[in-house]
């Protein structure tokens, strides 16, 4: 285990799961950039077609990124979770694709300092093998799977629209269409996607 201070902990937490959710984010853009200049080549005849109907499409493009981190304290030690939301908005600040990660630590603390687990992998990133939710889920999916149903479930939405969304007293999704993939809570999540579309910029 490593020894360090607070303020060092919270910022690798949010740069982990920063740096996944950057990643991820930029995928759609390439491959929906590709499918737009397709469709519109195959049967466009105004002076807007294919490349350069996507290329003015995507001019109007934003990207955000939002990270909520929370922290419980005990004695000597305590848990802190992080969310990271990324999301791509088209011109009129609707979702077009959206992904979300959770890290979570536990940490214990003495008169040294702060130590962290060895182990700071995100969710996603330890997957189904290294966090078996499927096997517990009463859909049988894992927790990608069903953060990935959230963010499917989202796109097309505005910000306030997703902070609209509904959750039950356990902050589960009231949405049964949602909940037929994604039974995991999900309020922190929504909150930070949210957040994400508040606060995209223009992609330049």
């Amino acid at each position: 285990m490593k020894v360090l201070r607070t303020k060092p902990i919270r910022s690798l937490a949010v740069l982990a799961a920063a740096a996944l959710l950057l990643a991820g984010c930029g995928e759609p853009a390439d491959s929906m950039s590709g499918a737009s200049g397709s469709s519109g080549s195959a049967g466009a005849s105004g002076p807007m077609s294919g490349s350069s109907g996507a290329d003015a499409a995507a001019g109007d493009w934003k990207a955000g990124l939002a990270v909520l981190s929370e922290g419980e304290a005990r004695d000597a030690g305590g848990e802190l979770n992080t969310i990271a939301a990324a999301v791509l908005l088209d011109g009129e600040g609707r979702i077009l694709h959206a992904v979300v990660d959770e890290l979570e630590a536990q940490v214990t603390a003495d008169e040294a300092g702060v130590a962290l687990p060895g182990d700071l992998r995100t969710k996603r990133q330890k997957g189904d093998e290294d966090y078996p939710l499927s096997a517990v889920s009463g859909i049988g999916k894992s927790w990608a799977e069903q953060a990935d149903a959230l963010a499917k479930h989202l796109e097309g939405m505005t910000a306030s629209e997703v902070a609209a969304l509904k959750t039950d007293s356990e902050g589960k999704a009231e949405d049964p269409d949602l909940l037929a993939g994604c039974t995991i809570e999900i309020e922190g999540y929504r909150d930070a996607i949210a957040k994400a579309c508040r606060e995209a910029k223009p992609i330049a």
